[in-house]
């Protein structure tokens, strides 16, 4: 998203060695691809800050091939939280205000018509509030109907402690 952002990244590739990467500058809820164009959109704690979470999921949706699959780390809300209450936990970790509950996160990709929606808990980060890794896959092409599995949170291994947010969450 910003010059700063790019330069730190890229970086990170020349140390690691990478040859098969291209960094892009652009924003999440208009990401700079053309249509099924990915094959897989992995996300780090980002979700829970963008203004405009159903764009976000659309243009995931969008630039994902049929039969693409995404990998996110976020924070997620217990369904029983209010927005209010949601933005109280805001001053514990920035990551939190913003943060969509389990059926918004899971009924915001499946509008999208993404499938096979799961969010597994690895822990909490504040009261009812916690740090998931959400899968979901967009269909193949001519496949009909749409599935999700994990109709409640999953918990994940107790070993699994990583909140996704570079530790700011914790």
């Amino acid at each position: 998203m910003t010059d700063e952002m790019l330069a730190l990244a890229q970086r990170n590739t020349a140390t690691a060695g990478a040859t098969n990467v291209e960094w892009l500058r652009g924003h999440i809820e208009a990401i700079p691809l053309p249509a099924a164009s990915v094959d897989v959109v992995i996300s780090n704690c980002v979700v829970n800050l963008a203004a405009d979470k159903q764009a976000v999921f659309r243009e995931i949706a969008r630039v994902l091939r049929p039969g693409g699959r995404i990998g996110i780390a976020d924070i997620v809300a217990d369904d029983t939280l209010t927005s209010a209450e949601r933005a109280e936990r805001g001053s514990y970790a920035g990551c939190i205000a913003g943060a969509l509950s389990f059926s918004e996160f899971r009924t915001g990709l499946e509008a999208v018509g993404l499938e096979e929606v799961s969010l597994t808990v690895t822990h909490e980060v504040a009261d009812r509030m916690s740090s998931v890794i959400v899968k979901a896959r967009k269909p193949e092409a001519g496949a009909a109907g749409s599935t999700s599995t994990a109709a409640a949170p999953v918990p994940a291994q107790e070993s699994d402690r990583s909140c996704g947010c570079g530790g700011a969450c914790e």
